[in-house]
């Protein structure tokens, strides 16, 4: 019987298309598709559409994807396996650039990709760093359903976009010896339009990073910013706007999201549902130097994340914390954030003594303690704050620990630095110490309304 999809000319299964599929996406080895999958996918500028139906596991050496392109995996067992050596993406599009934008349409749906980290190099001789999957210059990308595995450095790297959608994307990085910057989701201007739905796994640096600019960018004499390349040839920058995270579970990876500008905008940004359990840095926006920053409108969301294990450095600029924010931002909204049962002292909300906030609103704040902690700190103010709102918290200490920390902090920074308007409305604390400690800086104007410290005799 003639198989239907047959009549269907651009509709392929890989199988009838000549690839033997005889790896395994869990442990590679069997024949090299590479040649076989390519020709196939090289049909999709001819045919107008194509629609790769991947019935099997294939070791590949990296293909290319044209516009109009479809692949499909029917279950997990189906996918793709890097041979060790290639150096790779295990996919990339067909024309990259940081330019105009050629590629469009390319969907991935399903099945499992496994880029063999162990045997691959961490960037080539052109500094392309070597990833799961790359995307330089697209518009209308949808990955669904994916399962990303030992990603050498980044699972998905995107640069210069536009309409991104991921959804139900888990990231399984099992081997972590040397697993230095080991990203998640990874996203460089200029770009627009950006959906994560339900994204799960474990990475060993960002998780998701937001990088308007990056190491890739600096400052020359005249103060412009340029490119040095140090992504590789493809690798922009530029304004990150009109982005909507939402379902973020952590599996003990060591940082969950990084936002960073140094002159390019990121703008009308929510974050929401976060869970799970990171290691080191949750949250933290900054500048990659000392200058720049240029954040407009960001919302975080229900966020609930755990600690595993305290960071250990000398650096006082990268102690553990939940959120630190650096740089220049219009207006920065926290809303219902949970913290219970700390496993150390770090701070939840930390702008540092290069950040600078017009309007720094929290709105609801639990922190539950289920031990005595050494003078916990949980919102520092190193930098500046022109307007800042505490509203809706709750800090409840053991009974029967000593009262001690501050809910607020205003640092020993450089000046100047402070808040010029703080308000604190329905905030309720038990055995807190103090609700506003000032080391240094200036308060402007305070009000408080529906106040209650409360402390145990001791």
């Amino acid at each position: 019987m003639q198989n239907p999809m047959n009549s269907i000319k651009y509709i392929v299964s890989a199988s009838q298309a000549g690839a033997k599929l005889d790896s395994n996406v869990l442990t590679g080895g069997g024949t090299d598709d590479t040649v076989a999958l390519q020709t196939v996918l090289d049909q999709a500028p001819k045919l107008g559409r194509l629609h790769l139906i991947m019935d099997g596991a294939a070791l590949v050496r990296g293909l290319n994807v044209h516009s109009n392109t479809t692949i499909e995996c029917p279950n997990p067992a189906c996918g793709f396996f890097l041979a060790d050596g290639a150096n790779r993406a295990i996919l990339r599009n067909a024309n990259p650039t940081r330019g105009e934008i050629v590629d469009c349409n390319i969907t991935i749906h399903g099945g499992i990709y496994n880029n063999n980290r162990r045997h691959q190099l961490h960037h080539t001789p052109d500094n392309q760093w070597v990833t799961a999957m790359d995307f330089f210059g697209i518009e209308q990308l949808t990955l669904r359903d994916i399962v990303i595995r030992d990603q050498r450095t980044f699972a998905v790297f995107v640069s210069n976009f536009k309409r991104v959608y991921m959804e139900h994307i888990d990231i399984l990085l099992h081997d972590r010896q040397e697993a230095v910057n080991t990203d998640g989701l990874h996203f460089c201007g200029p770009g627009q339009f950006l959906t994560l739905r339900d994204i799960h796994g474990c990475t060993y640096d960002d998780f998701i990073a937001l990088n308007a600019d990056d190491a890739h960018s600096d400052f020359n004499e005249r103060g412009e910013l340029v490119n040095n390349g140090a992504f590789g040839p493809y690798a922009s920058f530029g304004d990150l706007t009109d982005v909507l995270i939402d379902g973020v579970v952590l599996d003990e990876a060591t940082q969950a999201i990084r936002f960073l500008s140094r002159a390019s905008r990121i703008d009308r940004v929510i974050v929401r549902n976060v869970f799970g359990v990171y290691r080191t840095y949750g949250c933290f926006m900054d500048t990659y130097g000392s200058r720049g920053g240029n954040f407009g409108h960001i919302v975080f969301d229900t966020i609930d994340l755990r600690t595993l294990e305290a960071w250990i450095t000398n650096d006082v600029d990268c102690h553990a914390f939940l959120f630190a924010i650096g740089g220049r931002h219009e207006a920065l909204t926290f809303r219902n954030l949970h913290h219970h049962h700390p496993g150390d002292n770090r701070r939840l909300i930390w702008v540092k003594s290069d950040g600078k906030v017009g309007a720094l609103t929290v709105d609801g704040l639990d922190i539950t303690a289920d031990r005595a902690l050494d003078d916990p700190r949980y919102i520092i103010v190193d930098g500046q704050v022109d307007r800042l709102r505490l509203h809706n918290i709750q800090v409840t200490h053991p009974s029967d620990a000593p009262a001690t920390g501050a809910l607020l902090e205003i640092g020993e920074g450089q000046k100047p630095h402070g808040i010029k308007n703080l308000q604190l409305q329905d905030v309720n604390a038990t055995q807190l110490g103090t609700l506003v400690r000032q080391l240094g800086g200036t308060i402007g104007r305070r009000d408080e309304n529906n106040v209650i410290v409360t402390t145990e005799k001791e």
